[in-house]
């Protein structure tokens, strides 16, 4: 009887490592991500100005979407930021063990941020969106590193300050439409009243030790009144 086991004829140039498959893939994403597949600017200027003509209904979740294209832009520049640290810490000579040191003090924090913002963003007005942009493009400015200690510096303060200055601004929401507030013990609960909000000039906005940025562009009054959220704190017993 012939032995029912029979072996399996393997050509081993055909088999490829987990590490050079990955590579090939990420070539591949980068010859894809030559073409266009971003929005110029006058398509986002043409989408806001449809998002604002929306029914109520949608107008909110049209806003949101259009926020997202901000904060995913810093939230890869905190990805790139870890990316930098490494290649200049690496390029810099710091040990491999401080490295490792850095990335488990950071990991944790910077990555509940960005799930937290991913999964609760919510921008319900033009001045809202307005708002966003102001906290978000300065905050991307002076934030770029040329080093490994201008990186490893912004990774332990950008994330914070950037989920902090969105929870002041009342961007953030819990599944119950909750607004999530610096304080736990805090929640801020949303309703609406009628008023013609004006987007106010932004105040210089600083962050310690690195610099200040300023934006000094009105948005302008809406001509009209409109329904804009008001809110009020309830503290929650100890």
């Amino acid at each position: 009887m012939q032995d029912e086991k029979r072996s399996i004829p393997r050509n081993d140039e055909h088999v490829v490592s987990p590490s050079i498959r990955m590579q090939r893939i990420i070539e591949y994403l980068v010859d894809l991500w030559k073409s266009p597949h971003t929005p110029s600017n006058e398509d986002l200027k043409r989408i806001a100005e449809f998002i604002v003509r929306l029914p109520e209904a949608y107008r909110s979740t049209g806003l949101t979407v259009l926020a997202e294209l901000f904060v995913n832009g810093i939230s890869l520049h905190m990805l790139d930021l870890m990316a930098t640290y490494q290649q200049k810490a690496e390029q810099e000579g710091v040990c491999a063990e401080d490295i490792q040191k850095t990335f488990e003090d950071i990991f944790p924090q910077t990555f509940q941020v960005l799930e937290t913002i991913n999964k609760q963003l919510s921008i319900r007005s033009l001045d809202s969106l307005a708002a966003l942009s102001n906290i978000t493009i300065p905050l991307y400015t002076l934030s770029r590193a040329d080093s490994a200690e201008e990186a490893q510096t912004w990774l332990y303060e950008l994330p914070e300050t950037y989920q902090s200055e969105l929870q002041q601004e009342h961007m953030l929401k819990d599944s119950q439409d909750q607004e999530i507030y610096p304080d736990k013990s805090t929640i801020i609960h949303s309703s609406t009243f009628t008023d013609w909000p004006t987007y106010q000039q932004a105040q210089g906005y600083v962050v310690p030790g690195m610099g200040t940025a300023q934006t000094n562009e009105h948005i302008g009054t809406p001509a009209a009144p409109k329904i804009v959220p008001i809110f009020y704190k309830k503290i929650l017993a100890a």
